[in-house]
């Protein structure tokens, strides 16, 4: 049971981060398309739940695989920067106050608990995960419930470029994550697997669903860098501004522990790892949130895509070549 909820609060960290609490990456993979990006969130929900039960079940195989390939390795660094450059820039842009003290603050916080994710691996994330991801979760639906009303969301357009673009924004939360999946289902049965899929994907997409309501009803703020925060006043911008600083900061401890973990099995020194893992994304992080969502984002998506097909099913269709071909000489032998 631990280990279970220990994994759903860790996957829904992984998705839910400054892109997805600030509202732009809403808006970019759903809200912009109007009310058919409702039927977007419902293919988002099947393709989680079978991407993240698949990983589940085939994840050693993946780590296997990352060892081996060179350019899986490549692009999962190359992934894991971006993302993580995204979310130091999410930080910093929300980071806009006159108190230079408590900026500067925020920040150590944010590279000690990097660092202790770095150092002591997928216990202290998980640790980190249980007392910030449902804190989160709890502040952000009572304030996007605050926003919420039945009115009309417009006409209903059939777009095959958003249904494209659900596709892009799986890809593009699992491909960065899929490392982190493999080594969470080492500690769960099977039927753990399929329960913890199954309620990760269900619950990611529930919240998805009210915030793209939200943001359709509101859409002059589309154009703003976090319009999630910009819609809100008073101690409501105060809470939507916490609650975006953890979901920034889950994730990027996510991708600390991603980076950090598969740089290991090429290098030795902690010193390089660190500073690939955080200094590197730090500094990339002056390209911009605005930038680095809108511009790297769907490329990452791209190269998402063969990751995941690398990782997971270029082993899996091996696998299952191997078995059917092993199982036709053992009939042949028999009949023999």
């Amino acid at each position: 049971m631990k280990n279970s909820l220990l994994s759903i609060l860790t996957l829904l960290g992984v998705v839910i981060g400054s892109g997805f609490m600030s509202g732009k990456e809403i808006v970019v993979f759903f809200s912009r398309f109007g009310s058919f990006s409702f039927v977007g969130i419902f293919i988002v929900f099947v393709l989680f739940f079978l991407l993240f039960k698949f990983m589940f079940f085939y994840g050693q195989y993946a780590l296997t695989r990352l060892a081996k390939s060179k350019i899986s390795f490549a692009i999962n660094t190359v992934l894991c920067l971006f993302f993580s450059a995204a979310m130091f820039a999410g930080i910093s842009s929300i980071l806009n106050f006159n108190v230079k003290f408590f900026n500067f603050f925020v920040f150590f916080i944010v590279i000690f608990t990097c660092f202790l994710v770095f150092k002591f691996g997928i216990g202290s994330l998980n640790k980190i995960n249980l007392f910030l991801v449902p804190f989160m979760i709890a502040v952000l639906l009572i304030t996007l419930f605050s926003k919420f009303s039945l009115s009309s969301l417009g006409d209903f357009n059939f777009s095959f470029v958003s249904v494209f673009y659900s596709i892009l924004y799986v890809v593009l939360n699992t491909s960065n994550s899929g490392i982190l999946i493999a080594k969470l289902g080492e500690s769960l049965t099977k039927r753990q697997k399929t329960q913890v899929a199954f309620i990760s994907s269900l619950t990611l997409s529930l919240i998805l669903l009210v915030a793209n309501w939200v943001l359709i009803q509101n859409p002059e703020c589309f154009d703003d860098a976090m319009p999630l925060i910009i819609m809100f006043s008073s101690y409501m911008r105060v809470l939507m501004i916490i609650v975006t600083l953890i979901g920034c900061l889950t994730t990027l401890l996510t991708l600390v522990y991603t980076l950090s973990s598969s740089l290991r099995g090429l290098c030795k020194n902690e010193f390089f790892i660190f500073f690939t893992s955080v200094i590197l994304p730090l500094t990339l992080s002056l390209l911009g949130f605005n930038f680095i969502l809108e511009q790297l984002y769907p490329l990452a998506s791209v190269l998402g895509i063969y990751l995941l097909f690398d990782l997971f099913f270029v082993p899996f269709f091996k696998r299952q070549h191997k078995e059917v071909h092993s199982t036709r000489k053992d009939t042949k032998n028999y009949n023999t």
